[in-house]
């Protein structure tokens, strides 16, 4: 074979695998044995990068030739390097004995068939690197969901995946350590974490960084404890005005000891994360295993999530109608729209799926279809000759960021050609200062309008007081922990008492919620309310039952 059949044969070799360090061996054959090449080896030198976060120190021997090595002496006769994506430096050597010869066209050959090596085996790892960064979390070099997910498919796959505890963890005071070191040091801090994380765990084992304070890991389950304690306390330093400042860093963590119920890999982390939601919001531990309640209790929310629209698109939510009473003359005078979610045949009740959907923002959607429902509803009755009684809608605080609603509500009132006098629009009491901004800015918009307005939970917020003052409602709802003990005392009657006198003085309607004994009548009727809804006088009823209350608004009690 001569020198240009041999140079085409291996570059064919090299440029048909994805692996040319699986085929060194191969391609260098011919050329090795006709230039009398006894061995060729690369040295990998990669600095510590994000893109390669432990470096990279590697000696490799990709050539050996068939020249017998007893009593011979072999020097280096060539070497050529390439710079590497990470400023690294890749070096290739060619070793032959030390009586070799090779004239001055043969160096210059060999010299340009090793450049050409060079450029395929960079070229593969750059192609490594672009695969891994796809499953890599750019600042840390730890696997990202994608990378984790493959890690956790292949234990799966080979039956060892039961071996592991999985980790969803959160660090905890990381805005306060942001605002003390700044956005780029603290990079760097956490960057220094995942070093120390990286140092525990195996090479069987995986930490894996979903971005943020966010981290999983997949750890044998006899390394639980170990790991837990190196996640409670992990110290590590930030630079600070060029000092060195110790930083301590604590985790809150879901823990999934994994069982054989797992059927699909993106499981280890979706139980593990619901543990870790629970221990962040109403738990004081630091960590908190999973439990069956918890894993029941989030694949509920997430069938709520992922069929709610389809369900409204399907009309399967029902408003019923809960009435309001006057107590003085047992008169229906108005009522609250609830939603119910008739789903598979079984009524799904508020408690359970508004939470799910105020978290999500779906909750508008809901709220806009009760209100078109309701007018909807009310035009029916004014059409058939019956007198409506004013109906009150509840929108939730998260529907309030959407700045068109009191015109959308406007919108649907006008539609359905309703007198203004029989929609009532009720959101809740709020505790947090930027809430109160947006239920003031909604409520004045509706005053424009026209539109009445109530407050539902009236005495749960933190300034209940300061709502008569500042709102401009028309109706408060008086919470049903005002009228709830078994014995209602004196101190109860003068706290209502003067709530209602005051409510009165400043024009403002009052509705007391949740009655459901006649000694409670009797004591609101005392301090001054006579509107009343709850059990006692009717459940929440469907539209044709709440019809013949409208045709006999008068109660029998």
């Amino acid at each position: 074979m001569n020198d240009f059949e041999a140079l085409n044969r291996f570059v064919q070799l090299l440029s048909n695998t994805n692996a040319p360090l699986d085929v060194s061996q191969t391609a260098f054959k011919e050329i090795g044995e006709s230039f009398g090449i006894s061995r060729i080896t690369l040295d990998m030198n990669i600095p510590e990068t994000r893109q390669t976060p432990s470096g990279e120190v590697r000696h490799v021997a990709v050539y050996s030739g068939e020249i017998p090595s007893d009593n011979m002496t072999e020097i280096v006769w060539l070497e050529e390097s390439i710079r590497t994506i990470e400023n690294g430096i890749i070096t290739a050597k060619v070793y032959a004995p030390i009586e070799t010869n090779w004239a001055l066209e043969d160096r210059q050959k060999l010299q340009s068939i090793l450049k050409i090596y060079l450029t395929f085996i960079n070229e593969y790892r750059l192609c490594e690197l672009v695969q891994k960064s796809a499953m890599t979390q750019y600042l840390t070099g730890l696997p990202n969901s994608g990378g984790f997910i493959s890690f956790a498919t292949r234990k799966m796959i080979t039956g060892d995946l039961k071996r592991y505890n999985s980790y969803y963890f959160n660090l905890k005071g990381f805005g306060l350590i942001n605002r003390r070191f700044g956005p780029e040091e603290t990079d760097n801090i956490i960057v220094r974490y995942t070093r120390v994380l990286m140092e525990f765990a195996s090479e069987e084992e995986i930490i894996g960084h979903l971005g943020g304070d966010n981290f999983v890991a997949l750890i044998y389950k006899e390394r639980t404890e170990d790991f837990l304690n190196l996640i409670q306390k992990t110290d590590v330093f930030g630079i600070k005005d060029g000092s060195k400042i110790p930083v301590t860093i604590s985790a809150v963590a879901g823990v999934f000891d994994i069982d054989d119920s797992v059927k699909s890999p993106g499981q280890v982390i979706g139980r593990a994360s619901i543990a870790c939601s629970v221990a962040r919001s109403t738990s004081s531990d630091p960590f908190l295993f999973v439990t069956k309640e918890m894993s029941t209790r989030v694949y509920r929310e997430k069938q709520i999530e992922d069929c709610f629209k389809k369900s409204l698109t399907n009309n399967e939510f029902k408003v019923f109608y809960q009435p309001k009473v006057n107590t003085k003359t047992n008169t229906l005078v108005g009522a609250e729209a609830l939603s119910r979610w008739l789903f598979k045949d079984e009524f799904v009740y508020p408690a359970e799926f508004v939470p799910v959907l105020e978290r999500n923002s779906y909750s508008i959607g809901l709220d806009i279809y009760v209100m078109e429902d309701v007018c909807r509803t009310i035009r029916e009755w004014l059409d058939k000759g019956l007198e409506p009684v004013p109906v009150s809608v509840n929108f939730s605080r998260s529907d309030l960021t959407d700045e068109t609603l009191a015109k959308q509500i406007q919108s649907i009132i006008h539609k359905y050609n309703l007198d203004l006098k029989y929609i009532q629009i009720e959101v809740t009491e709020t505790a947090t200062s930027r809430e109160k901004g947006l239920i003031t800015s909604f409520l004045n918009e509706l005053k424009g309008m026209n539109i009445a307005s109530s407050i539902d939970d009236f005495g749960t917020g933190y300034s209940s007081l300061g709502i008569l003052r500042d709102l401009p409602v028309n109706t408060i709802k008086i919470d049903k922990s005002f009228i709830d003990n078994d014995a209602l005392t004196e101190r109860d009657e003068i706290l209502l008492r003067n709530i209602i006198r005051m409510a009165d003085e400043l024009d403002i309607e009052v509705i007391t919620e949740g009655v459901e004994r006649k000694d409670q009548i009797d004591f609101l009727q005392k301090v001054g309310c006579d509107l009343v809804q709850g059990f006692y006088y009717d459940l929440p009823i469907d539209k044709d039952e709440f019809e013949k209350r409208l045709k006999n608004k008068v109660y029998t009690k």
